[in-house]
């Protein structure tokens, strides 16, 4: 098959877990024997071709200058994302296009229109479900844009079960339209042990160190984490909760963390690369996601694979993920209480941490398979490009 996916991100130039997805998925599709082609926005505006790992990458850039406002650099990028399909469907019959959220909404409509092509989209989560309803105009644009993407889309796909009843209550999907297939994770993430050591770098070696990442905003719970921290710390004075990640509270939450005195257990340590990553988590006592919205959780897969206690908020696909007690642990969302003792009995019963730990690793390896969420996603690139041919 042919295939045209788009996304607003695409490694290098990586902001959340979307680009990471795509990623994946175009390289185990692509591994399949089929030809993918993405188009995305390029890093820093710079623009090109490459074919790596199999997969063809055009990246564009938008045709609105600066990134602010956001809605007009979506509006450009769309429009620089058009252009660039339509060169490419002037030399290739493409089978299908893959659409991932909002973002590229209207290139994706204007592809299903204008070169007839069957359209998916994957929803990997709601304006309404980030800000726990629409409050502002810009949220009602936004969501809108989903509306308008899901009702045209030929299928659908989320990540979790809870997505699919948040796209169907919020955004009145057709149930027959989604499939559920989980995000992935490969078996040999952590097969290669980094050669460094972050707790030396951090002057962590006599702590017990809880380490979480991800973006700094408040969906992610990161707070909550700075409320419980006085009360597991009363009880477990070595523990330091280590805080990746950059995003707009970044310096707030540090402001709060200076003015309450908990800078000795309650690190935001900012950005840092995808090698220092593998390397907290592989060197860290236990992994944390403190989420409030959660459509997945692809930090708790890497937590888990890492053979690592991990304590999971039990929230959307999070929920999904962990088995409490036996693949790792679930604290109440938003709950610092509920997070410090949940901390505490877990550094309290090392057995039972480890016994979750390895447990968790195995249920990882064996149900978080991206070539089987890649042969899922082509069977239903199959069946709309079928539907189209037969004028179904």
């Amino acid at each position: 098959m042919q295939i045209l996916l788009l996304a607003w991100e695409y490694p290098p130039a990586l902001v959340g877990g979307l680009g990471r997805h795509v990623h994946e998925l175009s390289k185990a599709v692509a591994a399949q024997g089929h030809t993918v082609h993405v188009i995305t926005a390029g890093e820093d505006g710079a623009q090109g071709y490459e074919c790596k790992e199999g997969v063809h990458v055009h990246r564009v850039c938008s045709r609105h200058g600066g990134r602010e406002p956001f809605s007009a650099w979506i509006e450009g990028l769309n429009d620089a994302m058009m252009e660039c399909a339509d060169r490419l469907c002037a030399g290739i019959c493409f089978d299908t296009v893959h659409a991932h959220d909002w973002l590229v909404w209207k290139a994706a409509l204007y592809l299903q229109e204008k070169w007839h092509l069957p359209l998916t989209a994957t929803i990997h989560a709601t304006e309404h479900g980030r800000n726990n309803g629409i409050h502002t105009a810009l949220q009602q644009e936004i969501h809108e844009k989903e509306q308008k993407l899901v009702k045209a889309a030929d299928s659908l796909i989320v990540c979790s079960y809870f997505m699919k009843r948040e796209i169907e209550q919020i955004l009145h999907a057709d149930p027959s339209k989604i499939s559920v297939f989980p995000n992935g994770i490969h078996p040999e993430f952590f097969t290669l042990q980094t050669a460094r050591n972050v707790r030396e770098q951090y002057g962590l070696q006599q702590r017990l160190l809880i380490f979480s990442i991800g973006r700094i905003v408040n969906e992610k719970g990161f707070y909550t984490i700075i409320e419980a921290a006085p009360l597991l710390a009363q009880r477990h004075p070595a523990a330091v909760f280590v805080i990746a990640g950059k995003g707009p509270l970044l310096e707030r939450y540090r402001m709060i963390v200076r003015e309450r005195q908990l800078g000795h257990v309650v690190w935001f340590v900012g950005y840092i690369s995808e090698a220092e990553q593998r390397a907290f988590l592989q060197q860290s006592d236990i992994v944390l996601v403190p989420s409030l919205y959660e459509p997945f959780g692809i930090v708790a897969l890497e937590g888990m694979l890492a053979k690592k206690p991990t304590v999971v908020a039990d929230t959307g696909g999070l929920g999904e993920i962990v088995t409490h007690a036996r693949t790792g642990f679930k604290t109440v969302p938003g709950n610092a209480w509920s997070l410090g003792q949940q901390l505490s009995e877990i550094i309290e019963q090392p057995r039972l941490a480890a016994q979750a730990a390895e447990q968790g690793y195995e249920h990882v390896k064996h149900h978080y398979n991206w070539d089987s969420i890649a042969r899922q996603t082509i069977l239903v690139y199959r069946k709309v490009s079928h539907s189209y041919q037969s004028g179904g």
